[in-house]
């Protein structure tokens, strides 16, 4: 078992003193042999850092000071960091029974894997909603975040050549991380739940859809700016669908770009159902009346649905 890699998990955590104790026994009783187990707390008021001093003495490290948000928190545990296989689960989530080992086996088992991911149970007070992450897929991809944070671990040397969170961003870091790990480095999917996600009322992605869309359309035209042609971005400057003001691009590597013509035009009608719903309802029509042509028939039954 001492050859087994070692694993660091990191838990940002600010004010969750009702939820972080179930996240870190979560960590603590896999009894994963090699754990580096790295809490960052970004200054608690409530009953959080009484509870994390409890554990003082199974954690590697662990700090509770101010910080700029979550993204900034992540960043610092990453760098303190020293595993072979990385991955962070938030206070208010929890790792299933047994799920560091199996997922250590599997890159042990996969050496040319770089990221191993899996499915998710979402669950509220009452009930919990089985979620079964799909395979990565460019389109699929690209049209929502599809890849759920709980389940997704992967080799530390990667954060090297792609970089930390981006700090910027409060709502979609994970799926900005994803964009740049999952189209240039191998993953491999279990059919398997790792993780459980807590769905409530202070939820940042449950309070925060409009900020939610306005960061995903931002990164998703970061990576058409990173891979697609002036001819397509210039179609979505005129669409005055593109987000990109400061000319950010990705690093990738992506052998076959054949997906990128739908990838805009599912881009296109996305934005015009996130506009219908949080924004400007005649911009969005005007969308709808684009993707239609394009032969996107849903526009119609979204217009019907929702009354124009």
């Amino acid at each position: 078992m001492s050859s087994l890699p070692k694993i660091s998990i990191i838990t940002p955590s600010f004010n969750q003193g009702v939820f972080v104790e179930d996240t870190i026994l979560s960590v603590l009783n896999q009894n994963y042999p090699n754990l580096e187990y790295i809490i960052i707390d970004g200054g608690s008021t409530d009953s959080s850092v009484d509870i994390i001093q409890k554990y003082n003495d199974q954690l590697a490290y662990w700090v509770s000071e101010e910080d700029r948000g979550q993204s900034h928190a992540l960043n610092k545990g990453f760098k303190k960091a020293t595993g072979d296989i990385i991955a962070w689960i938030n206070s208010d989530d929890y790792y299933l029974p047994d799920t560091l080992l199996f997922v250590a086996e599997i890159f042990e088992k996969y050496p040319d894997v770089d990221i191993i991911y899996g499915d998710v149970i979402n669950f509220t007070g009452k009930k919990e909603f089985y979620y079964k992450v799909a395979e990565f897929e460019p389109l699929d991809f690209l049209s929502r975040i599809s890849i759920h944070q709980p389940g997704v671990f992967w080799r530390t040397s990667l954060l090297e050549k792609v970089g930390f969170l981006n700090e910027t961003l409060h709502y979609a870091m994970d799926y900005d991380l994803w964009m740049r790990l999952f189209f240039s480095y191998k993953s491999l999917k279990i059919d398997k739940p790792f993780a459980k996600f807590r769905m409530h009322a202070g939820s940042k992605t449950t309070d925060a859809p409009p900020e939610l869309y306005k960061e995903c359309r931002e990164i998703v035209s970061t990576f058409f700016n990173s891979v697609a042609s002036v001819e397509q971005i210039n179609r979505l400057k005129q669409l005055d669908v593109y987000c990109n003001p400061d000319n950010k691009i990705y690093k990738l590597n992506i052998a076959d770009l054949s997906f990128l013509p739908k990838a805009a035009d599912q881009y296109v009608f996305n934005y015009a159902i996130e506009e219908h719903t949080f924004g400007d309802k005649k911009k969005a029509n005007s969308l709808f009346w684009i993707s239609l042509k394009k032969g996107y028939f849903k526009s119609i039954y979204f217009l019907l649905k929702n009354q124009f």
